[in-house]
């Protein structure tokens, strides 16, 4: 397995589990939306604030950060283009200026991407994978072949490094059905990552700026997310850093829900599925067993109880495999 990941002006060196910490620049997404506005009317960034935020994820163990200008949570209308560059570049900007720490930023759209790695970003974070077309504005199709690839040319031009992940369908409606996978969904996502990579690769994007995440709550059920995480180390093979994004997904509180079903309790103190506190405590047995299976970099919003967890896995020895999988 790769155990670094090579960034626009640096090399991230994975021989552990590194964080990346999440910020969120918008009023809406669906565990921090609007943390960072200013008052007033409509949604605007108090960049100090996003700042101060940004420093206590650093001190608290967080490797990369990443900003995210449009919440991706499911059913949830997309903002325009210029409202979240909007968003976006001036908190890049901000920390660019403020920290040393690598950037990334949570978009799909090519124009954005390419706004904020002039603006000191190292990273594009594409829940899309690049199928995103903005001459066209739409997404391709999952096995649509032969489209206009303007998210890898983007990435190429600037000699950046990017995530490319699974995602069923749009946010808007990915979890309108049940999603289904006739062929598993860990063979379906497998080969999805796969298409997009070779994409990628004929672009000119070098393998060792690729990351792979399987897309944790895009599109898949509670059982599909657990198939996901059960097996995610077989990613691996893809050849690229893999990372995951398993902070306060929703099927970790409808397994919450599952919990307190099967031992009889309607409501507790103790497992609260709609308790941001209860979601980071189950955020941190994913991310503890993540490392484990050698995952490479795990995004989450609540950094400190992360790391504290995984600072207790290496001392009781449960991490000894970590640097030997990397």
């Amino acid at each position: 397995m790769i155990a670094r990941w090579k960034l626009k002006t640096r090399t991230i060196q994975c021989d552990r589990i590194v964080l990346m910490g999440i910020l969120n620049a918008t009023p809406d997404s669906f565990s921090d939306g609007g943390r960072y506005a200013k008052d007033g009317q409509g949604f605007e960034v108090d960049l100090d604030a996003f700042v101060d935020a940004a420093r206590k994820l650093i001190r608290d163990g967080a490797g990369i950060l990443d900003v995210g200008g449009e919440s991706t949570r499911p059913g949830i209308d997309p903002v325009d283009e210029a409202e979240e560059l909007r968003r976006v570049v001036p908190a890049v900007r901000a920390l660019k200026e403020a920290f040393d720490a690598p950037i990334s930023v949570d978009t799909y759209r090519p124009a954005v991407a390419d706004a904020v790695l002039e603006a000191g970003a190292e990273i594009i974070n594409d829940v899309g994978a690049g199928r995103y077309i903005g001459s066209q504005k739409r997404f391709a199709q999952e096995d649509e072949a032969a489209f206009p690839e303007e998210m890898a040319e983007v990435v190429q031009r600037h000699n950046a490094a990017v995530v490319l992940m699974h995602m069923r369908d749009v946010p808007k409606t990915m979890q309108a059905t049940t999603p289904e996978y006739p062929n598993g969904v860990l063979n379906e996502v497998y080969a999805f990552l796969a298409r997009r990579c070779d994409a990628f690769l004929e672009q000119g994007v070098p393998l060792e700026q690729i990351a792979f995440d399987p897309g944790l709550g895009f599109g898949k059920t509670v059982e599909q997310n657990w198939e996901l995480l059960r097996d995610v180390e077989k990613l691996h093979t893809l050849g690229g850093v893999l990372l995951v994004g398993d902070s306060r997904k929703r099927f970790l509180m409808e397994t919450a829900r599952q919990f307190n079903e099967a031992r009889g309790v309607s409501a507790d103190d103790d497992v609260d599925p709609d308790a941001i506190r209860t979601r980071d405590f189950a955020t941190t047995a994913t991310t503890v067993a993540l490392a484990r299976k050698g995952v490479q970099i795990a995004r989450v919003h609540n950094v400190a109880l992360s790391a504290f967890a995984l600072d207790l896995a290496r001392r009781s020895g449960s991490l000894d495999c970590e640097s030997e999988s990397a």
